[in-house]
């Protein structure tokens, strides 16, 4: 009895859910929302109903039901004790049926998309004031320009090698590049929304999305006009370099999952000794009192149209590069390109390492020596960066720790070559 009361127990629980925030959204407006929790609840229970008797002409009824009375209310005249025109609750009401629905069938999927239903209602005010405020132009059509180089440019490319060596996979390497550019996005836009109120903790690891070299420059260059915060700015370069690690695993799960496990216990030593001590920091700095500076950044958006075009074009130079030093040098030669192209981006090294590793070029160990290495150089430039721009406090500070992700990540490499 119990595993069929179930799915109506949930879709109960998911009308409440989202009865409650929609009466809430009306609290304080003088009106009364038409469809509350009790019209949610019940909502959900007709669909959850329609799923379990297994009707597919009852179910087309209880949701042209539904349907109707979202459109009568989104209809009715406006007047005293009335909700103005909208339709975001006659659309959350036949969602909630859908939800009700899905319950029966797909219950942790039905609890999930009920989540993110709450979790957009629920935040109203800071999608409109982001969507008006916080978007520029340029980043509007940065957005436009994702969406095509995903969705339209992405499906057109044929999915198989061009080349004799078998290295050059179009749709593979579009889509490497597609992701690395969303997430570079994503970290572009979260610290835009974050605000200069967030902290640096959460701030710094977003901006090493974007690019970590233009984070650890950036904080390096404010610890010379705000020393006291030298500390904030030290979390802020250690976060934006595991960032940069964490997007590093990410190429490798895309072009070569098969290397994915050892990859991942060869990078996941210095995110998590990162990680770890930057969050230690950060609870300590909170606890002392020690200055917290805004979380501000400037980045250069990662989807303008020059930017995408030069990673890409990065991408399949440094794939042709490693391929022929491979033939020339054999893995001695991937390696050394891993350690040039490390001086200003790990993923391109990281890409080429491991798309020679798939095609049988080089071996694993070979790969995982060419990602260690463009980290290890990456990590000496960040140093360097630290020291020479951020000056002696900022360098005590930051400089260890990035230090100990580099001794992890070879630690980390002695112990898988064994």
């Amino acid at each position: 009895m119990f595993e069929t009361a179930k799915p109506f127990l949930l879709s109960l629980a998911l009308g409440l859910m989202l009865g409650i925030e929609r009466e809430r959204a009306f609290h304080g407006e003088h009106e009364e929302a038409a469809q509350g929790v009790r019209t949610f609840a019940l909502i959900a229970l007709l669909g959850t109903l329609a799923a379990h008797l297994s009707v597919p002409a009852i179910a087309a009824v209880l949701a042209s039901f539904v349907v109707a009375l979202s459109i009568a209310v989104y209809l009715r005249p406006a007047g005293p004790g009335v909700h103005p025109a909208g339709a975001t609750t006659e659309v959350a009401a036949a969602a909630t049926f859908a939800l009700g629905y899905l319950a029966h069938g797909e219950p942790r999927l039905a609890a999930m998309l009920g989540v993110i239903v709450l979790a957009i209602l629920w935040s109203k005010q800071k999608i409109h004031r982001f969507a008006h405020e916080g978007l520029t132009d340029p980043e509007v059509d940065a957005g436009l320009t994702f969406l095509v180089i995903a969705l339209v440019v992405l499906p057109l490319l044929p999915d198989r090698t061009v080349d004799p060596w078998n290295l050059f996979n179009p749709a593979r390497l579009w889509l490497l590049f597609v992701l690395i550019a969303g997430v570079g996005f994503a970290g572009y836009i979260a610290v835009r929304a974050l605000g200069p109120a967030r902290g640096l903790a959460v701030a710094g690891f977003a901006a090493g999305l974007v690019s970590s070299t233009a984070a650890t420059l950036s904080l390096s260059r404010r610890a010379r006009t705000e020393p006291a915060a030298a500390g904030s700015l030290a979390v802020g370069v250690v976060l934006a370099n595991v960032a940069s690690a964490v997007a590093q695993l990410l190429v490798v799960a895309i072009v070569n999952a098969p290397l994915f496990g050892r990859s991942a216990a060869l990078l996941g030593a210095p995110i998590a000794v990162g990680a770890a001590g930057s969050f230690a920091a950060a609870w300590w700095l909170e606890r002392s009192g020690a200055a917290r500076p805004d979380a501000s950044f400037r980045l250069v958006n990662p989807l303008e149209l020059k930017p995408s075009l030069a990673m890409a074009a990065a991408f399949a130079v440094v794939l042709a590069v490693s391929a022929v030093a491979s033939r020339m040098f054999g893995a001695a030669g991937v390696i050394a390109t891993a350690a040039l192209v490390g001086t200003t981006d790990v993923h391109a090294a990281t890409l080429a390492a491991a798309t020679l590793e798939r095609a049988g070029t080089i071996g694993a160990t070979d790969a995982l020596m060419a990602f260690l290495v463009a980290f290890l150089v990456n990590m000496a430039v960040k140093v360097a960066i630290v020291a020479v721009t951020g000056g002696r406090r900022l360098a005590t500070l930051a400089a260890p720790p990035l230090i100990a992700m580099a001794a992890a990540a070879g630690a980390a490499f002695l112990v898988l070559s064994r």
